[in-house]
């Protein structure tokens, strides 16, 4: 009993850090809360499903919050490339095998995700307003990427919130928090509810851990959200790009540990 205790303390914990930062950078929630399930003891797919419904409430924390914000506006094409495209990605992503070894394939996404980190903390236009007039290309562009980001969102448990707000404000073109409220609703509630599903329907679930993660989840989000709209766009490009970064660098280590 006391080691459960202890086990259940330590997850409220990093859950509550981890859906924290994710809710102020658009991402990077799995890259904690996922090995720690692990660590934890849980096996993979046991853990996975377990994530999947406990970070629901990451997006459910900052709807709650987004409510209080009369600024924000959906982007109508961007929603409903994230429904019909995005949730379709996720329901495959989850089904299909994957061939490429995990390893190999998580340092390689490492470096993606360090590298993108970088681009944006360099380039000082990045989501720093909403492009009016977005072309064709564009949205072609950014519908391959939604499609892809929903494909690793269902078969792996780390980093589809960051891929998604790049997406959304380098390709789509939106202002950078606008992007991360998109996220958080479509990416982090929606994918993630459709995922859990999914997951949920092939192996089982650990229950028992669910309701300190989901407090955690929901305060946690909606205390990050509560700072995402008051911090200036530049320090959220910031902590975005530093997230970034350290998940690459988190993704490497665990691929060469694997």
């Amino acid at each position: 009993m006391t080691e459960e205790i202890i086990k259940q303390a330590i997850l409220f914990c990093v859950t509550f850090v981890a859906n924290l930062f994710a809710s102020v950078s658009g991402g990077g929630a799995g890259f904690i809360q996922f090995p720690m399930l692990i660590l934890l003891g849980l096996p993979f797919a046991t853990a996975l499903g377990t994530h999947k419904v406990a970070v629901v409430f990451l997006g459910i924390g900052a709807i709650s919050k987004k409510k209080f914000d009369p600024t924000f506006k959906f982007d109508k094409t961007v929603s409903i490339i994230m429904l019909l495209a995005g949730c379709t990605s996720v329901v495959a992503g989850s089904v299909i095998i994957v061939s490429v070894p995990s390893d190999i394939a998580q340092i390689v996404l490492g470096f993606i995700v360090i590298a993108s980190g970088i681009y944006t903390l360099v380039k000082k236009s990045f989501g720093a307003t909403n492009l009016e007039n977005r072309s064709k290309l564009r949205t072609i562009i950014g519908t391959i990427c939604i499609i892809l980001v929903g494909l690793f969102s269902g078969s792996l448990s780390s980093g589809a919130g960051l891929f998604a707000t790049l997406t959304l404000a380098g390709v789509f073109g939106l202002e950078l928090k606008r992007a991360i409220m998109h996220t958080m609703i479509f990416v982090a509630t929606i994918w993630n509810a459709v995922g859990a599903v999914t997951v949920g329907a092939l192996t089982e679930i650990h229950w028992q851990w669910v309701p300190a993660m989901i407090i955690a989840a929901f305060t946690g989000a909606y205390i990050g959200t509560t700072l995402l709209t008051n911090l200036p766009t530049k320090k959220v490009k910031f902590i975005f790009s530093i997230v970034s970064i350290l998940s690459g660098v988190i993704l490497i280590v665990e691929g060469y540990l694997k």
